[in-house]
């Protein structure tokens, strides 16, 4: 006992300390741990915040926010008492002056942030008058240029602080970085960025960096760069990450300059994104302006939101074999011949490509300039590395890596091949309208492991295609997708996480026989999403081969009962099935939860939130069972509870509610409703008897009466109508020797024209489609209803293409037409053909002589009416 009271108290204590909590001067700033506390927008003043830390017992603070709190001046002993901090932030004040010495008292003070502030540290003519902590490694002065008004701005000297690491400013037009900061070599991270603070550094010459060679990672996005010099970058051998992003007067064409400059350095990593008018035309990626980047070591190449529409034939031929990484979204790529030389890119892992085609916010033209000047630059490089003999020997020493001459793509290339180290590829988001076929993709052993082609408009998944041996997560979410081919998965075996989710995959995966075969070879699939897919029924062994699966999302269907197989489901544990509407699941599901979590030594979850759960005895023991583990039932108190008559439980009154059920279902309890029901059966079944043994006379003399009394009002057809058949026949296979001898000789003997599937369907096309067709192109549906049709599923197809054709393309007229051919347990119909047979009548068949009689007739007056 004492052991796990030590336990609790540590586990509250951790609890306490990781929340977050009032604290400060008057319990006015925010604290997420006792070492971090956050005073901005308080007005505070800074000696009452500091005086609190000194002060205080508990807080060992560290790390202080001080931000927008409209500071104007820091005096030299407004922060006695943070002595101790390691991170100070000042930014977004006003403060436009720092007294001597205010800095003197910090020893341990490793970030000094006071960005956006009036300081005039860029000012020429001035002094600073205070010294920033000799501890400072990152300093943040961007945002400070603003207060600048004698037209000499520079960067400030701070050649002292020799541990300077990271340094953020404001980048200054015309300016270059004067000898002292050669001194800083322990400067690794220098932004200039106008995203954080003011950058207005039109052109980059030869000589605005070169007393900057030990800086790593230069930030200048955002700077309304126009122009760089073909030597910019050489004084900076050892930059890694360059970030020239959003400058969009550079122009996509001043890439040579930018590749030219960086050769022989150490960069890794280059974002030359969003260079381009969003709203400009499609630019090209041409062999100058990378021809130099094969000098480089370049691991990572960030090319977004730059309209690129294609790559010149033969660039890809200049990417240097080091690049790992390409980000090229927000582009309009186009189909061309540099799509078969991506294989060029050999030693390419990871592809991000994803919003092709996007829509921009028209909002956003004004902001930009007019025209990018550089694009339409006339120029001819010299770069050695263009020349035909030179791309030819590259192509060669590259597997599989195509050369053309004059575009000439007649290639000795069956399939297009990927790039032997790829393992990622995401094209999401791109407006892709295709349906998928079958695809063979090279090399066979490819080291695929992630695909997304989710947010697309891939609406038919053929395959097969493939293979990609190595290929774990694939994700086709949202793409309006209604079939799967039963082989397009076949070559994705190592799959472990499938993402189908916001499709249209209820009909296809309801096939009896066609659903289990789509899911067949996937079993190492441990994470499985069919969510929001118009699933009402699963066929019970869709699952039967995926024994690694262990997380089941089927949330947000249509289905009311678990009817899936799960003896060899043995990992699943976690379940979601919220917004379908199950009112209890089968003890055989529940069972294998518990077994699977113990034997897994995992904790099995279920969310069945927005299901509707009745206290009643029917459902008796999944309810117990749920209240007994409804640890295991995420958001349970988010479940829809009522009781006998319908009205709304709290989750304490539905765990009392369920605790009774045992004392209310009592066996005799079930023996009085099974006699009532008993009683109930039998005088029905004898009045019933009564009324079945005479229905035809009965209702023969009520069609007597009407004839005599009203006669036929026979409607004139709408002339506006042109349907090629009276009637579309829908009926099953079993039941064709009564359509033969019965409804074609009657019917078209009566110039009534008709449709049948086994005679009048276009050979070769989909079933479904030859359905639809028929149905829209038939004034009348009949439908012969038997217990044979009960079990086809296209049978139960046309009938419900028929209903909706009644209710949403006909203006209200009834183009169904039911003829009972047999009696059908109600049990086995559908809801929908319950609900249409109750609002609707029909037509029932009979071989008694009136009765047939009568059948006839009703069936004509059908297609008069």
């Amino acid at each position: 006992m004492e052991a796990r009271l030590i336990i609790f108290l540590m586990v509250v204590s951790f609890v306490v300390i990781s929340s977050a909590f009032s604290c400060g001067p008057g319990g006015i700033c925010f604290c997420e741990a006792y070492c971090q506390m956050d005073c901005s927008k308080t007005k505070l003043p800074i000696l009452k915040v500091c005086g609190f830390i000194r002060n205080s017992s508990i807080y060992n603070v560290s790390v202080l926010h001080l931000e927008l709190n409209d500071y104007q001046i820091i005096k030299e002993f407004d922060l006695q008492g943070c002595d101790e901090l390691n991170e100070l932030y000042l930014g977004q004040n006003e403060i436009s002056h720092i007294e001597n010495g205010s800095f003197a008292i910090f020893d341990r003070l490793e970030l000094l942030d006071i960005n956006n502030n009036s300081l005039a540290i860029y000012d020429g003519t001035l002094k600073q008058g205070f010294k920033f902590p000799l501890t400072t490694k990152t300093l943040k002065l961007n945002g400070n240029s603003k207060a600048d008004t004698s037209g000499q701005a520079s960067y400030p000297d701070i050649s002292y602080l020799s541990n300077l690491e990271v340094l953020y400013m404001d980048g200054l037009n015309d300016k270059i970085f004067s000898e002292y900061y050669r001194m800083y070599k322990t400067l690794q991270k220098l932004v200039l960025s106008g995203l954080n603070g003011n950058c207005n550094i039109t052109v980059i010459t030869n000589s605005t960096l070169q007393n900057l060679p030990h800086v790593k990672i230069f930030n200048m996005s955002s700077c309304n760069i126009e122009n760089i010099y073909a030597g910019a970058f050489k004084g900076v051998p050892n930059v890694e990450v360059l970030d020239l992003s959003k400058n969009l007067r550079l122009g996509f064409r001043m890439l040579r300059n930018i590749s030219y400059s960086l050769q022989f350095t150490r960069i890794k990593s280059l974002n030359y994104s969003k260079v381009y008018n969003t709203f400009g035309i499609g630019t090209q990626f041409k062999q100058r302006d990378v021809c130099y980047l094969w000098n480089t070591t370049l691991n990572e190449l960030v090319l977004n939101s730059n309209r690129i529409q294609l790559a010149e034939t033969n660039s890809l031929i200049l990417i240097p074999k080091s690049l790992k990484i390409l980000h090229v979204e927000d582009n309009i790529f186009t189909f061309a011949p540099y799509l078969l030389q991506l294989v060029c890119m050999g030693n390419l892992r990871e592809v991000y490509a994803s919003d092709q085609n996007s829509a921009h916010n028209p909002l956003l033209y004004e902001k930009e300039p007019i025209e990018n000047y550089s694009e339409i630059m006339r120029y001819d490089s010299d770069c050695p590395y263009m020349q035909t003999e030179f791309l030819r020997n590259i192509s060669k020493g590259t597997e599989h890596c195509p050369y053309f001459e004059n575009n000439d793509i007649h290639v000795f290339i069956n399939y297009p091949h990927f790039p032997k180290s790829l393992k990622i590829v995401e094209f999401a988001r791109s407006n892709m309208k295709y349906n998928i076929t079958t695809f063979q993709v090279l090399p066979m052993n490819n080291t695929v492991e992630h695909l997304d082609f989710s947010d697309n408009i891939i609406y038919a998944w053929i395959g097969p295609i493939g293979p990609f041996p190595k290929l774990k997560y694939l994700y086709l979410s949202r793409n309006y997708c209604s079939h799967i081919g039963v082989g397009f998965f076949n070559n994705f075996t190592a799959v472990e996480n499938l993402q189908l989710d916001e499709n249209f995959l209820g009909l296809v995966l309801s096939n009896e026989h066609y659903g289990p075969l789509i899911f067949e070879g996937l079993s190492n699939v441990k994470v499985l999403n069919l969510s929001s897919n118009i699933i009402s029924y699963l066929p019970s062994t869709v699952f039967t081969n995926m024994s690694k699966l262990e997380t089941l999302d089927l949330s947000v269907n249509s289905i009311e009962t678990w009817i899936i197989d799960v003896n060899t489901l043995n990992s699943l544990v976690h379940i979601n099935l919220k917004f379908n509407s199950f009112h209890a699941l089968p003890t055989v599901l529940t069972n294998k939860l518990e077994s699977n979590a113990k034997l897994m030594d995992k904790m099995f979850t279920i969310d069945l939130r927005n299901n509707s759960f009745t206290t009643n005895c029917d459902e008796k023991e999944f309810l117990e069972w749920m209240v007994k583990h409804r640890d295991n039932m995420l958001y349970f108190q988010d479940y829809i509870f009522r009781n006998k008559t319908g009205a709304k439980l709290s989750v304490e009154q539905f765990v009392e509610a369920v605790n009774k059920l045992d004392t209310e279902c009592r066996w005799y309890t079930a023996v009085i409703v099974f006699s009532s029901i008993g009683v109930s059966v039998f005088l029905s079944i004898v009045v019933g008897g009564i009324i079945y043994k005479n229905r035809w006379k009965l209702r023969y003399l009520m069609r007597i009466t009407k004839i005599r009394q009203f006669g036929y009002n026979r409607l004139n057809n709408d002339p506006d109508e042109d349907f090629t058949y009276d009637a579309f026949i829908s009926y099953a296979n079993e039941n064709l020797r009564f359509i033969l001898d019965k409804i074609i000789p009657h019917l078209e003997e009566q110039e009534i024209k008709l449709c049948l599937h086994d005679r009048d369907f276009l050979p070769g096309n989909n079933i479904a489609d030859n359905i639809l067709e028929a149905i829209r192109n038939s004034r009348k549906t009949v439908v012969i209803l038997s217990n044979e049709f009960l079990k086809s599923k296209w049978c139960l197809y046309e009938f419900n293409m028929a209903r909706m054709e009644s209710i949403y393309s006909r203006g209200g007229e009834n183009c169904l037409v039911v003829v009972m051919y047999e009696d059908v347990p109600t049990r086995n119909m559908t809801t929908e053909m319950l609900q249409w047979i109750k609002s609707n009548t029909y037509i029932e068949y009979t071989t008694e002589e009136e009765g047939e009689l009568l059948f006839w007739d009703n069936l004509m007056e059908a297609f008069r009416q």
